[in-house]
């Protein structure tokens, strides 16, 4: 059998298991991994913990000092959301899993939720978070403050159910379209000194069901 005739046989074996197989094909590093979950619907990729066999998610918190200025309220109906968190990854950016720019006051901060399900980015170290605080003013541009970018590391063999440590950004840009110019590879900025920057934490959480948050 030639090279060619043995690799195409290998090509459609592989195809054949991939249909057959939610686990075949994956993208892997440390205990997780990127995994197809086919329904009649979708063929969607997921990430599982290659140990307990379970779906991956990620919680997080993030918070920031009460002395830091934010606009009061943090929504209005002419503005919206005045705090913005965008989940960025290679060429794309959509709004992070933030469950409401409503937060919880502890210990002298402000803190929020977020929760995100898991994609084959993530396991391979290519997902930021950006936030950003925007300040409409009449008659006037709205001002934004310097969006603060956390990088998400690689999963690893990060252990479920235990919190990181807390973190500022690794970076920050400027303007508006910052979550554009972190997605499109623009060249970094000079990273901006902000009195009381937020800060985040993360841990990861296991679900049965693909897709759901738990």
């Amino acid at each position: 059998m030639t090279q060619r005739r043995f690799r195409r046989g290998c090509a459609a074996a592989l195809g054949i298991v991939w249909m057959t197989m939610p686990g075949a094909c994956s993208a892997q590093r440390g205990r997780y991994a990127a995994e197809h979950y086919q329904t009649t619907r979708a063929n969607t990729v997921y990430v599982r913990d290659r140990v307990t066999k379970n779906w991956v998610n990620r919680r997080c918190e993030l918070r920031v000092s009460v002395k830091r200025d934010l606009p009061d309220p943090l929504t209005t109906p002419e503005s919206g959301d005045l705090m913005s968190l965008e989940l960025l990854q290679p060429g794309s950016a959509r709004s992070g899993g933030l469950t409401s720019v409503r937060f919880e006051t502890k210990d002298a901060y402000r803190v929020w939720s977020i929760e995100e399900i898991l994609h084959k980015p993530d396991v391979e170290g290519q997902s930021s978070y950006s936030v950003q605080i925007s300040w409409p003013r009449a008659g006037s541009e709205t001002k934004y403050d310097p969006a603060e970018i956390f990088h998400l590391p690689m999963l690893g063999d990060q252990p479920p159910n235990e919190w990181g440590p807390w973190v500022t950004a690794d970076k920050t840009r400027e303007g508006a379209f910052a979550w554009w110019s972190e997605t499109t590879g623009k060249p970094p900025e000079t990273k901006q000194t902000i009195a009381n920057p937020f800060e985040l934490r993360c841990e990861i959480v296991f679900t049965d069901t693909p897709g759901i948050m738990r």
